[in-house]
């Protein structure tokens, strides 16, 4: 029998110029300090472009629930996530720095993500550079397949990734996503 539930974690999506992003967060939307509400207490869990993978996420959360406690779902929506990721996309915004709760990930996905979120606004490494930044110089496919396991994409900016031969490899949320993320970047840096 798996414990009492222990994790309130909320879901939503919304329009973008992506498409619908989909997102789980955990948090209280907003927190209080002296009895005035002060910004987001917002953590993402989940953050993407592909309903099919949104789903696959829940569904393996489901899966899990009794080896790591249990959850309960929400419909929320996170008013300051979905207008910072929105100004992210329209150029207004060059990086994307919200909270992150990793329900699932092994610690090798997770030093390659949080290398890979040190990459500068426009600018792009190779799998092969980020394995060396991240300590693993001849693992590049395994970062290659470990940021293919990010679950918060443009948190963690893996599309700034591309092939050494200069071509731009895969993403989770789309080649023309990718594409359309990196023309942002390039054109906002300059």
């Amino acid at each position: 029998m798996c414990k009492k539930e222990n994790l309130k974690i909320y879901k939503a999506s919304f329009q973008s110029a992506i498409g619908t992003i989909y997102y789980l967060w955990v948090g209280s939307g907003r927190g209080k300090e002296d009895g005035k509400e002060v910004g987001a207490q917002v953590k993402l869990s989940y953050l993407g472009n592909r309903k099919d993978l949104f789903e696959n996420y829940i569904e393996k959360l489901k899966e899990n629930s009794c080896k790591k406690g249990l959850f309960s779902l929400h419909e929320k929506k996170s008013a300051e996530t979905e207008n910072y990721i929105l100004d992210y996309l329209s150029g207004k915004v060059k990086n994307i720095k919200l909270d992150t709760y990793f329900l699932f990930g092994t610690d090798f996905e997770k030093k390659v993500w949080n290398t890979a979120v040190s990459i500068p606004y426009g600018k792009t490494l190779s799998y092969k550079e980020l394995a060396e930044k991240t300590g693993f110089p001849l693992a590049w496919r395994a970062v290659g397949t470990a940021l293919g396991h990010n679950p918060v994409m443009l948190v963690v900016p893996c599309h700034r990734i591309i092939r050494s031969d200069g071509s731009i490899g895969n993403f989770g949320g789309g080649v023309k996503v990718k594409e359309f993320l990196l023309n942002l970047e390039a054109l906002n840096s300059q």
